[in-house]
Order: structure tokens, then sequence, then C-alpha cells
């Protein structure tokens, strides 16, 4: 059946709010959040450590405001019926962390990732310690990973956030992060949703396609995805398009990549999932196709040893 999910990404525009206080940035998240109640969110993302966007980065969190921040998007998330990302510095068994924390819909605390590719600087100055798991988190509309700022480099870790059947990859951070993040999306078939403190927060489709983006003027932007998209190349397929649009209309969405010879196709109607549509047009997608070819070179190459 189609998944869609309502994604509000948020960046802080940090070169318009230096000076700012962490109480500053926490109140500046409760407005959004306050903002957003109409649009009927399924997830709501914010940046890297958002609390000291604009200040003194190095500057420690009281356990006082940890907290408050804690309890204040607990209520948020349950107010809005959403799933509410947000990162940290948060102290556990006597180590400093980069935290990102999930939210549940109730306002439960239902994941908490440590980011594992702490930098060099962060690490001596801040005294942060790398997180030792790379965890997935299950969501009522499907399975969540998260990766945080200089994980960016690491793609072992995007890649076992794929293998562990993530569908929707959050990467709060403290800067844009730019083409790197349009690559994980792609080669592991995801969605990736940036939070900045800068200006550019990103939904990014899993063809690498940006959706939709935040800017320096607009500090949140919100879409609609489908985790149940799927990617087809156009070989021995690309002619039954006009065929499917022209019997399915609207209950269809079709999208065309001719310089990467693929099609990506979501459904909009519950009485034709993509599965049906699979089945009933004889389509085959991207990774069965790959996967169909790959059998048949291994065999020539028995046959020709």
């Amino acid at each position: 059946m189609p998944r869609k999910v309502n994604v509000i990404s948020t960046c802080f525009n940090e070169e318009l709010i230096q000076g700012s206080t962490q109480e500053d940035n926490l109140q500046r998240a409760m407005n959004m959040l306050d903002a957003f109640t109409e649009l009927k969110p399924d997830l709501i993302c914010f940046p890297e450590v958002f609390l000291v966007t604009g200040g003194d980065h190095h500057h420690e969190t009281s356990e006082e405001l940890t907290q408050q921040t804690y309890h204040a998007l607990s209520k948020q998330a349950e107010r809005l019926n959403s799933y509410i990302i947000a990162s940290v510095h948060e102290w556990i068994g006597g180590n400093k962390y980069v935290a990102a924390w999930l939210f549940d819909r109730e306002g439960n605390l239902a994941g908490r990732y440590l980011k594992y590719y702490p930098t060099d600087g962060e690490m001596k100055l801040d005294g942060i310690t790398p997180g030792t798991e790379i965890p997935v988190f299950e969501t009522d509309f499907g399975k969540v990973g998260i990766a945080i700022c200089f994980d960016i480099g690491y793609p072992d870790l995007w890649h076992s956030l794929k293998l562990k059947g993530a569908e929707l990859v959050v990467w709060p951070s403290a800067y844009d992060g730019g083409f790197p993040l349009e690559a994980h999306a792609w080669f592991n078939s995801y969605y990736v949703v940036s939070s900045v403190r800068t200006n550019h927060s990103k939904i990014i489709d899993k063809t690498g396609k940006i959706l939709a983006s935040t800017s320096k003027w607009g500090g949140w932007t919100a879409k609609t995805i489908d985790l149940e998209k799927q990617i087809f190349h156009i070989d021995n397929q690309y002619d039954k398009l006009l065929e499917i649009q022209g019997r399915l209309g609207s209950k269809v969405t079709i999208e065309s990549f001719s310089q990467e010879n693929i099609f990506t196709m979501e459904s909009n109607d519950q009485e034709w999932p993509l599965a049906r549509i699979q089945e009933v047009f004889q389509l085959e997608t991207y990774k069965e196709y790959h996967k169909r070819s790959e059998n048949i070179q291994h065999g020539k190459r028995k046959a020709d040893v």
C-alpha cells in the first residue's frame, strides 16, 4: 500500500542569529513547532546540537536545560501527533556524546543515536565520546536511520543502515552537506532528510533528486514522500508508461529520468498498490533487473571457464 509520510525539516540560518543563547534556540524550535500544527506532520527534524546555533559551540549545556529541552520536545511530539528528531549534547554514564533523540507520536523516547564518527576537534576540545552502535528505528510508517554531520564521510555507515532496512535516513548537521547526501540516497535507494544549522536543509528522493529545501529566508520545508516508491530501469519497460498513465490516471505518479535511463513510480490509491501495478503491467524494478542480469553474467562466466 502507499505509505505517504509528511516530512518537515528545519534549518536555523546560523549567520542570521549570531549571539543567540541556548534558551533563545529552544524557544525558536518551540515557535516552529507551534507553527507546524496545521501541516499535520508525521516527522519533524532539527539540526545537530541545535541549542548552540549562533553562539559558543563549545559552551556546555546545563543538565537543567537539557532536561527542559527533552520535556518540551516530548510534549510537542504528543501535541502534534508526530515523530520528532532533534540533536543535543548529552551526558550518559559519565561520557559526553552528540546524541539524536527520536520521540514518537505519544511523546515517548522511541530511540537514541549517538554520533558514531565525531570529528577530531569534537573529541579533543569538547570531550565527545564516539557512539558504538548504528541502529535503525521502527516507526509506524517505516524504518528510520540517523547519521550526524561528520558521519557523512563514511559510506560504510550509510550502507550499514541500508542493510538494516532503513527506508529514510535523517542527517542532523552543523553544515549543509551538499552532493554527498544525494549520492548516499542514490547508492542506498532510500530517502535522506537533512536538518542543518546553516541554510539548506533538504528532503532528498531515493534517486538523489532534491525534492525540497530550506533557504536563507525560510527556515523550514515540508514534503509528502512515499516510502513505497520504486525505481525502474527503462529497458524493456519504457513503452508501457503511457498505457499505465492512461489506465490509472491520477492513481499513479510516474517520473522519468532520461540521463539515468530510469523512471520512478508511486501509487496514490489504496486499491492500486505498487505491487499490484507491477504485477498487472509486468514491471521489473531496477534492483530486480540488475539481479537477473547478474545471474546471467555469473552463468556465462562459469560456462567460459
